[in-house]
């Protein structure tokens, strides 16, 4: 018998948090202010352009990789801010936010107009859609489907996303969503074509500039170490907010607040990741911007505390959160009878794998 991992307890029907009070509790916390953005975006591109000037003066390895290192870092701070200016909360100038993560995307190879446009889906889908094109875990039917290599890599599936596909796996699978929906949407057919033109101009002028004076190589080998770093960091937290949640609620912001995780961590982290570690409510109202989602927070907490029904899903810091997760590989399951809100339950791959010999 294959072992369903459940955390929640019985609750009654009666003590659903209705989607009125969710809509009521954040009415208030859905305005933008330019301010908060405008500086965080500031800081990062002095921070990553200086990043870039080490770099390609630096004269040891040592001081260029560290540099390459840091401008990785820093990028990856400013690509989840670009996640942010997808729902216009960045800074709530709407011509910005269209611009700058464009702007600031294509140098690194990245093709946030594809991205965007999957991500709306992703929001649409999460918990609910098997075909979300964001969704990092898969199914018990699906793995018990899969050939004996993929099997493999499911059971170290956070091992090879992190460490081995990295940028590059975030790249393709961007690209295959933009022209898998291209397909059937004229908006998404703009976004690819946006992006290779994009592309295409701004790292022609860089490897122009580059060449031009004998660092072409060097370049190179600049954003090689930046896809190490920030591929790293954006497969790591994809699968920290979503791995091991699945489940259609009875409303859509039930929905959205059962399939993301919170994570409880220090004020460095949560500024790191633009807040997103309270990723509940930023799934189920992606209209509050970064910098109130905490107290939006706070609000769902007391809201659900009160219901007495299944707590939202927290855990602490990321890395211990990363560790559990990844040491203990799931799939989804079906459907938990003992959870109220439907969600599914998660079938351990050591078990499974025991069925399925």
């Amino acid at each position: 018998m294959t072992t369903e991992l459940t955390q929640h307890s019985a609750p009654q029907i009666d003590q659903m948090v209705t989607a009125k009070q969710l809509q009521r509790a954040v009415a208030d916390l859905q305005t933008t202010r330019p301010g908060p953005g405008l500086l965080k975006v500031s800081i990062c591109t002095v921070l990553f352009l200086a990043g870039v000037y080490v770099a390609m003066t630096a004269s040891s390895v040592a001081v260029f990789t560290t540099a390459a290192v840091f401008s990785g870092l820093v990028a990856s701070v400013m690509i989840i801010t670009t996640h942010d200016a997808i729902h216009h909360t960045l800074t709530g100038l709407v011509w910005f936010d269209e611009l700058f993560p464009r702007l600031m995307s294509w140098p690194i190879l990245w093709m946030h107009s594809i991205y965007s446009e999957v991500h709306k889906v992703h929001h649409k889908m999460n918990g609910d859609d098997i075909a979300d094109p964001e969704r990092v875990q898969w199914t018990r039917e699906e793995y018990a489907q899969a050939s004996a290599l993929t099997r493999f890599y499911v059971r170290h599936q956070w091992f090879f996303d992190i460490f081995v596909f990295c940028g590059f796996g975030l790249i393709g699978e961007t690209f295959r969503n933009g022209l898998r929906y291209a397909r059937v949407s004229k908006s998404m057919r703009r976004a690819v074509m946006t992006d290779i033109a994009g592309l295409l101009v701004v790292n022609g002028l860089i490897y122009s500039v580059a060449i031009a004076h004998g660092n072409g190589l060097r370049w190179l080998a600049f954003w090689l170490v930046m896809e190490r770093c920030t591929g790293a960091i954006m497969q790591w937290r994809a699968h920290v907010e979503h791995y091991g949640l699945w489940g259609k609620g009875r409303h859509y912001f039930e929905t959205q607040s059962y399939t993301c995780r919170n994570i409880q961590t220090n004020g460095f982290a949560s500024w790191f990741f633009n807040r997103l570690n309270f990723h509940s409510v930023h799934h189920a109202f992606p209209r509050v911007p970064f910098y109130l989602l905490e107290t939006a927070h706070k609000r769902f907490l007391e809201l659900y505390a009160k219901a007495g029904g299944e707590p939202l899903v927290e855990e602490r810091g990321y890395v211990l959160t990363s560790l559990k997760l990844a040491r203990q590989p799931t799939v989804i399951g079906s459907p938990d009878p003992l959870s109220a809100s439907h969600r599914r339950s998660m079938v351990t791959l050591a078990e499974l794998d025991r069925v399925l010999a």
